[in-house]
């Protein structure tokens, strides 16, 4: 029995460490297995976390190429655009850069001549702007009621003599017209000058290169420079007689020409007489007997005044209303062409701000006095309420002398193209307005003048 109980123990103790061991495998697969689920929920909230990143990466990969990609657009399109202006840009400064290198490296003969006349039309009349239309924004040139048409031209305070050198002698001129201040259209006076004369005599039938026509002055002249006008420094503006005449032609040149000007240059030149290729000129005519005698030459040539000039230009062109200088009188001789011719006798009452009104327009040019103030001067309001002198109207055709004494104002407009020659001139008769008006004016001349008319004997002139 004892073994037995030994035995028996025995078995009970190897059976309660069978169970030990049991319950602490059991307990260590537990734990083991509660282990790898935490492992496994780990590893996939790592993956979860790792799969947001790579979302979150990838949108913003998308959203980094999409405004990469927009930026690329947008600035392919800004950098076209800004191609394309430049593009612009280039063909107007290529533009520019031609007509810059049209303008002053003109191509054609013609193109530098019409650069000259651009650049004489700017100096002489610096407020009209040349491109933009300023020589052609009245119309004149197109007018309907033109002042030019001198078919019904009537003269209000009458007629102006016409007559004839061959039946008038000096003493009957001075005594009807120069005393009196009388103006009067001389007839017969050019007809030997040269320069009126279409031949060479009245029997050859040979043409006289002397005439004085703007055609047959560019031929004798064509590199010599005349004075058009001047500057607002009151320095002369000048073309040649080529680049004048160019100026002229309304068929070769009628875009830059005289043809659509409102008042065209005018060649007004005295200095024509001093040059070296031109004093030939003074030589093409004679001092009308009635004007032989001009006191100013005593002064000497270089100290007297301007006095003679020779004159020419298109139709429209002229002088406005003006007296001439210094109480001297003027005669001019027109050698081709007409002219239409107003003056108005002396008058106190008559000044400078009633025949140049102001707020009326003028701008110092013929045309327009006879478009704007001219008018005026033929009211009744003029004569009759006003009081002021009516005026004289008048044609001088080619070969006819005007004679215009001292005191009148008179204004000029060539109605065709014309040329011709003017001289101012004191005779005895009208010396002590002269003088008067000289030592008022040129006090410093007016002496010498003075001292020289006693060396010549002249005491009958200031006794």
């Amino acid at each position: 029995h004892a073994l037995s109980r030994d035995t028996k123990k025995e078995e009970e103790e190897e059976e309660d460490e069978e169970k030990r061991s049991s319950l602490s495998s059991s307990t260590s697969s537990s734990s083991s297995s509660e282990m790898s689920d935490d492992e496994e929920e780990g590893e996939e909230a790592q993956q979860t976390t790792t799969t947001n990143k790579i979302g979150r990466k990838k949108k913003k990969t998308t959203q980094a190429t999409t405004t990469t990609t927009t930026k690329l657009v947008t600035t392919t399109t800004s950098t076209k655009e800004r191609e394309k202006k430049k593009k612009k840009k280039k063909v107007k400064k290529k533009t520019k850069a031609k007509e810059l290198d049209e303008e002053y490296h003109p191509k054609s003969e013609e193109e530098k001549m019409n650069k000259k006349i651009r650049a004489a039309k700017r100096g002489t009349r610096s407020e009209l702007s040349v491109s933009k239309g300023g020589w052609t924004k009245h119309g004149y040139a197109y007018d309907n009621a033109n002042v030019l048409n001198t078919t019904n031209l009537k003269s209000k305070a009458g007629t102006i003599e016409r007559i004839s050198a061959k039946e008038v002698c000096p003493d009957e001129f001075n005594r009807r017209f120069a005393l009196t201040r009388t103006p009067c259209i001389i007839t017969d006076a050019m007809n030997q000058w040269p320069c009126f004369m279409k031949t060479l005599n009245s029997k050859s039938k040979e043409e006289n290169p002397r005439e004085w026509t703007i055609d047959k002055l560019q031929k004798r002249f064509p590199k010599d420079r005349f004075k058009v006008g001047s500057d607002d420094d009151g320095y002369a503006v000048r073309l040649t007689m080529t680049e004048f005449q160019f100026y002229c032609d309304e068929e070769k040149n009628p875009d830059y020409g005289c043809k659509r000007d409102d008042s065209p240059l005018y060649v007004f030149d005295g200095s024509i007489f001093d040059k070296e290729n031109t004093k030939e000129l003074e030589k093409d005519f004679d001092i009308p007997d009635y004007f032989s005698e001009d006191l100013f030459k005593y002064v000497g040539h270089k100290r007297r005044p301007p006095h003679r000039w020779v004159v020419f230009g298109p139709p429209r062109s002229g002088s406005s209303i003006h007296v001439d200088p210094l109480a001297t009188s003027a005669w001019n001789a027109l050698i081709s062409g007409k002219k239409r011719w107003v003056l108005y006798p002396p008058n106190k009452g008559l000044t400078k701000p009633l025949l140049k009104p102001k707020g009326i327009g003028l701008d110092g040019e013929s045309i327009t006095w006879f478009q704007k103030a001219y008018p005026i001067t033929q009211t009744r309001e003029w004569s009759e309420v006003g009081g002021c002198p009516k005026s004289f109207d008048v044609v001088q055709n080619a070969g006819e002398i005007m004679f215009v004494p001292d005191g009148w104002w008179h204004a000029v407009l060539n109605v065709t193209q014309t040329v011709a020659v003017t001289q101012n001139f004191c005779t005895t008769p009208r010396f002590d307005a002269v003088y008067r008006a000289t030592r008022r004016g040129r006090p410093k001349m007016s002496k010498k003048w003075l001292e020289k008319l006693k060396a010549k004997g002249r005491y009958d002139l200031y006794d």
